[in-house]
């Protein structure tokens, strides 16, 4: 990577760089992924909503010279079946276990292929297993072949797919040990 960087846990303070690096990554993932960028919430959300999220989520963030370069959102799912789509999703929900869902994760342009989507995504994972996760879900536009094999290779597989969004969206989970 070019330079330190460091990965903490954002705070309140920090959703302004986050939300810069959102849109910005979110850009980049609507033209890999062949989608219109008025198809994503993460496009239109406000400061307030990007600081609501890291207030009640657990937002690792990524800095590098006080920058913002990378970020993911975990969050523990109540109720896992709120993301079924078809009965196919319902039976792998209904014996998941305890559930978690990574949210808004983005890496500046720059430092993408750096390991450093590796180093985040590795950490949210940990993170979850450390509270007793059982699955860990997700979704991503399932023709964006990039984040597709990029999951692929953490261990992240295509349960489902649906396109009420307006796009092909897939639904991955990874079974934590």
């Amino acid at each position: 990577m070019k330079g330190k960087t460091d990965i903490r846990t954002a705070g309140v303070s920090d959703a302004t760089g986050v939300s810069r690096l959102l849109r910005s990554a979110m850009l980049t993932y609507c033209a890999d992924s062949g989608i219109s960028s008025s198809l994503l919430e993460a496009m239109t959300e406000s400061i307030e909503s990007v600081a609501d999220r890291i207030s009640k989520q657990i937002c690792l963030i990524a800095v590098q010279k006080d920058t913002i370069v990378g970020t993911i959102c975990i969050k523990e799912c109540a109720n896992p079946l709120v993301y079924t789509f078809s009965d196919k999703t319902l039976e792998f929900l209904q014996n998941a276990g305890k559930c978690f869902y990574i949210s808004r994760f983005a890496v500046e342009q720059r430092f993408r292929k750096t390991g450093l989507g590796i180093d985040l995504i590795t950490r949210a994972i940990s993170l979850a297993a450390d509270a007793g996760a059982d699955c860990i879900l997700l979704h991503s536009a399932a023709s964006n072949v990039n984040m597709v094999d990029f999951y692929g290779k953490r261990g992240f597989e295509l349960i489902d797919s649906e396109n009420s969004r307006g796009y092909m969206r897939g639904l991955f989970a990874y079974k934590a040990d």
